[in-house]
């Protein structure tokens, strides 16, 4: 049976063999670096799509380390305002 992930780009490894500082890192890394719990992690991928998914060679999904440190920069620059804006959009994005 086809599900949404087969849309998404597929990496030659593993999960749990993903390169050390490689281009992608696991979900626990991901929310760990950006210190935000599980629950976060999956509204910035699955609702909002502010991180890149990938699919690794086994059903498991992987994250690009390119848009977890944009995500990281974009807090660090961000105003209040913006900061704001963007969670009302999130708000509305998930109803």
């Amino acid at each position: 049976m086809k599900t949404w992930t087969d849309r998404l780009p597929q990496i030659p490894f593993p999960y749990r063999g993903l390169p050390a500082e490689g281009p992608w890192m696991t979900l626990e890394e991901a929310a760990a670096r950006l210190g935000i719990g599980p629950y976060h992690l999956n509204v910035l991928t699955y609702v909002t799509h502010r991180i890149d998914l990938v699919r690794t060679t086994g059903t498991e999904l992987a994250v690009t380390r390119a848009g977890v440190e944009a995500e990281l920069a974009w807090r660090a620059t961000a105003s209040t305002g913006q900061k704001l804006r963007r969670l009302l959009k999130d708000i509305l994005a998930a109803l």
